[in-house]
């Protein structure tokens, strides 16, 4: 018993990321022409990984990276509930351990993502006006940003994940991300009261000039989308952003379909570059799918994207099979409780990868090099991850990898 209840723990925090060297050669072309605004130049043989070295963070807590400074060599890492934040070197020596939580003059309520920004820090806060909060090197917090949205409408939780990220550009300080609370108050609503429409009056992203304290709503459900094109309501399937560190190139990736969409940043806006078909031998899409009746995990949709220095990392997890889905619905009302329900999501929901550059190549990843969870991918292209194991470390340990396409 004991066991099956750490393999269910080990499901919720990696979300069933357990996967192992990559052996096969795959090669792939996504379907259009560059006359349509499709990417054509997506051939490419697979997934390389490079062993660097590890991260050994000690401390009892469990922690995850939120940010590497490109500048100092050191990371950022979170504990799962917000309330510490963890300064190392890039071996994982603790430089400074730092408490933001709270109602003190440098602290805050509830602070929900955290990264470097030049010598300090950049806080954003889930309050009912969602804020950037900026400190300096010594964590004294000297300001913050306007208000993203009034209220919390979507609640999410991004401990290996990032709805941001800071850019400069031509001498400006920019951040640039999604945030789901932005949403027109006309526009909140029951989804199935809602109408196609809504894709075209969303406005989820933005773009932040920080010295200007200038803020541009941005929708990222884009015009050639096809549930837009087609008219055809899938849900809110809130859109992921992220951006290469190297050329700055923005890519959107809506959750339901398999297009994901790439963005040249500008000064207020971003501009349609090129799209691509995402394709991976483990991402069957069925057709029959219902969304206002059927259960979300009978679905692949995709549930993060990552920015590194040229490349974005997609990640999805297989639908969970329809009959064996129904078969457990017919035995039991309450089968999510039943133990062997959650063992068929660990063997048949699992999490599987794409890797992608700013110029639409790409191939899947069959396999990671170690069994793990992916926990971030930096600047460099480096993924960090974090190894799974059937008994609690006091400690933790992250692999590094650099990545790149053949």
């Amino acid at each position: 018993m004991e066991q099956r209840i750490l393999k269910i723990k080990n499901y919720y925090r990696a979300i069933n990321q357990r996967i192992r060297f990559i052996v096969s050669i795959f090669i792939f072309c996504s379907c259009g022409s560059e006359d349509d605004g499709v990417a054509n130049a997506s051939l490419t043989r697979g997934v390389e990984f490079e062993y660097l070295d590890s991260v050994v963070v000690e401390t009892l807590m469990e922690l995850f990276i939120a940010d590497k400074d490109e500048n100092s060599e050191r990371l950022l890492f979170n504990e799962m509930q917000m309330k510490e934040f963890f300064v190392t070197d890039m071996k994982g020596k603790i430089i400074s351990q730092i408490k933001l939580k709270g109602e003190g003059p440098n602290e805050i309520p509830s602070p929900s993502e955290i990264a470097f920004y030049k010598d300090g820090l950049l806080v954003k806060e889930s309050s009912a006006e969602i804020k950037f909060n900026f400190y300096d090197k010594n964590f004294i917090k000297t300001g913050q940003s306007q208000t993203l949205a009034q209220g919390i409408y979507f609640m999410g939780f991004l401990n290996s994940a990032q709805s941001f990220s800071v850019v400069e550009k031509e001498k400006k300080n920019m951040i640039i991300g999604y945030e789901y609370n932005m949403l027109n108050d006309q526009l909140k609503t029951r989804e199935d009261e809602l109408g196609v429409d809504f894709y075209e009056k969303a406005e989820m992203g933005y773009l932040y000039l920080v010295d200007t304290e200038e803020l541009f709503p941005l929708n990222l459900y884009p015009e050639s989308w096809q549930p837009r094109v087609e008219q055809k309501w899938m849900g809110f399937s809130l859109p992921f952003l992220q951006l290469t560190k190297s050329d700055q190139v923005v890519a959107v990736l809506p959750r339901f379909g398999n297009q994901m969409f790439y963005y040249n940043l500008n000064d207020t806006t971003i501009t349609p570059l090129t799209e691509i078909n995402l394709i991976h031998p483990e991402r069957n899409v069925d057709e029959s799918f219902d969304f206002k009746q059927d259960d979300k995990m009978l679905y692949p949709f995709f549930s993060r994207l990552m920015g590194g220095g040229e490349y974005f990392l997609v990640e999805f997890h297989t639908a969970f099979p329809r009959e064996i889905y129904e078969t457990f619905q017919a035995k039991n009302k309450d089968f999510k409780m039943d133990p062997e329900f959650w063992e068929a999501i660990e063997k048949h929901h699992k999490a599987n990868y794409i890797l992608t550059d700013s110029k639409g190549n790409q191939a899947p990843i069959a396999e990671l090099p170690i069994s793990g969870v992916i926990n971030y991918l930096d600047a460099d292209d480096v993924l960090y991850i974090k190894p799974i194991t059937e008994t609690e470390l006091d400690y933790n340990v992250f692999y590094r990898y650099k990545v790149s396409l053949k």
